[in-house]
């Protein structure tokens, strides 16, 4: 019987190993150990990725983003948030958590894969979704792509949010810029009305005579409603507040004349910042993990989701109040960590 070299076996075994892991018998497929997959590379996915590396040193941990400009170290300023520190790379590869830069667009929960837009297929335990928002289609007439464009909401984008600070400079002294909120749930609510001071702030100094209106079709909060009676007081009439309940449902957009028409008033604006109804991104909707109503339940003890056992969210994805803000994404990565230990 002729041998077999150390190395040669060695090589057998890897293949076998990794053959088993993309469809061998069970007895084979087993992993040593608990294979994490997260989707979404932004605080919540990094928080997550550190925290059950962090409770469960041994477990395969993978990030997936696809987004290459999240994967820069850099400190930026978000117009809605306010400073945020970005998503630490160094410190995921310090933990020997893997980061790999793809898409994925659907999950199998029956072979617990996941498949990437490039063509790789990933296999998992569990799954920790941080998938951001999507904006909704609310079917509002003329509202369209060069509506959207027109009228950027910079609410998940850069550009978009450049493109608004563009358009506010370069308004006449005496303008009027329309911050539309939108009904329904929404990412970071205050952020709104934070806009809107800051704007405030820039008009007094830059162009006294312009002023600030807020249409909202959204149910402010206590928290919303101090804000707003904050901003009413710093700024004066320099700020309005036009109530969804006064200006009725979106019905039509003018792109070219700057309107927004309800069912009983329209306003007009030279600026306008129309954030658009939301959901839960993409892929925890085609994934299944998102209701009716586009977010998706979850345990608020856990974070795992009510419609797939070994799915878990984190952010602003999940149907639960603030659970968006960096203090709440830090304590919901603590709870999914020691869920799945």
């Amino acid at each position: 019987m002729s041998s077999i070299s150390r190395r040669r076996l060695l090589a057998t075994g890897a293949g076998i190993a990794v053959a088993g892991a993309f469809g061998l018998p069970a007895i084979l497929a087993r992993p040593a150990h608990a294979r994490v997959l997260i989707i979404g590379g932004g605080p919540g996915g990094v928080a997550a990725a550190l925290a059950v590396k962090a409770k469960s040193h041994d477990a395969d941990v993978l990030v997936v983003e696809r987004d290459p400009t999240r994967l820069l170290r850099q400190n930026e300023t978000d117009i809605i948030t306010g400073r945020r520190d970005p998503a630490d790379y160094h410190k995921l590869a310090a933990a020997g958590v893997e980061v790999s830069l793809d898409d994925i667009r659907s999950i199998d929960w029956q072979t617990r894969r996941a498949e990437a837009l490039s063509g790789r297929s990933f296999a998992f335990d569990h799954v920790i979704l941080a998938p951001g928002i999507a904006m909704r289609d609310e079917h509002i007439a003329g509202y369209d792509r060069e509506a959207a464009e027109r009228f950027p909401h910079g609410w998940t984008d850069r550009q978009g949010v450049a493109a608004l600070a563009a358009n506010i400079r370069a308004m006449a002294n005496g303008g009027t810029v329309i911050i539309r909120i939108p009904p329904g749930r929404m990412r970071f609510p205050e952020g709104a009305y934070r806009r809107a001071g800051e704007i405030a702030r820039y008009l007094e100094a830059e162009k006294p005579d312009a002023v600030v209106v807020i249409l909202d079709h959204s149910q402010p909060g206590p928290r919303e409603v101090a804000m707003l009676a904050r901003l009413s007081a710093r700024f004066g009439e320099r700020i309005e507040y036009v109530s969804g309940e006064l200006f009725g449902a979106m019905r039509s957009v003018e792109t070219e004349n700057r309107v927004l028409n309800g069912e009983r008033m329209s306003l007009c604006g030279d600026v306008i910042n129309f954030i658009p109804a939301q959901e839960a991104g993409r892929i925890a909707r085609v994934s299944g993990l998102a209701d009716d109503s586009g977010w998706c339940p979850v345990e608020s003890e856990t974070g795992a989701s009510r419609l797939h056992q070994r799915a878990y969210l984190i952010g602003d994805s999940s149907a639960v109040a603030g659970n968006a803000d960096l203090a709440a994404i830090d304590r919901r990565a603590q709870i999914i960590a020691n869920a799945i230990a």
